[in-house]
């Protein structure tokens, strides 16, 4: 008789999982309804002041000769003031030009695209008014070096390269604001 009773109270497994999805997905609807069908919108963080991460001396040079920055990785709190000087170390036999840009993240190809159409040496192979590009430093010839400030942009990683053509798959890194 107990065995009869258990078999009652236990429903098949492919009947638990209809009933599991059915219920699930009506929790789910009743509980986007609940909160206005997800049309709240996120809470917004506002970015640190300009400055308020105090000052940032940042530097980067050329591996010699070679197309490589010296260092991959840089570091700055948000709101910080940075100051970066770019080193171009290469022989100056070499002639090699480099320049340092920062983008927004994925648009490096764009931005190395149009620096290559619409730029020149002129223009440090930087498209004018490009809405992509962040900051940068003109191109500096062998044994010269370019400094420039900016105010960090908001959290997160943002790629840098070289724009002089041919350099930007192995002249990149990431700078991190945190």
């Amino acid at each position: 008789m107990e065995s009869k009773v258990n078999m009652a109270n236990h429903i098949s497994r492919r009947r638990f999982v209809r009933v599991l999805i059915g219920t699930s997905s009506a929790s789910i609807a009743l509980a986007l309804s609940a909160c206005g069908g997800g049309s709240t919108p996120a809470p917004t963080v506002a970015a640190p002041a300009a400055g308020s991460g105090g000052a940032v001396s940042l530097s980067i040079g050329s591996k010699a000769s070679t197309p490589f920055f010296d260092n991959e990785k840089l570091e700055a709190k948000a709101g910080s003031k940075i100051t970066l000087t770019l080193k171009n170390n290469a022989d100056p036999a070499s002639n090699r030009q480099f320049n340092w840009v920062l983008v927004k993240p994925g648009t490096m190809l764009r931005v190395v695209s149009d620096g290559q159409s619409d730029g020149s040496a002129d223009t440090s192979y930087v498209k004018p008014s490009d809405d992509n590009v962040i900051v940068h430093t003109k191109l500096v010839k062998p044994g010269e070096s370019d400094t420039i400030t900016f105010d960090a942009p908001p959290s997160g990683q943002y790629p840098f390269i070289s724009t002089f053509p041919g350099y930007y798959n192995t002249m990149k890194g990431v700078l991190t604001i945190q």
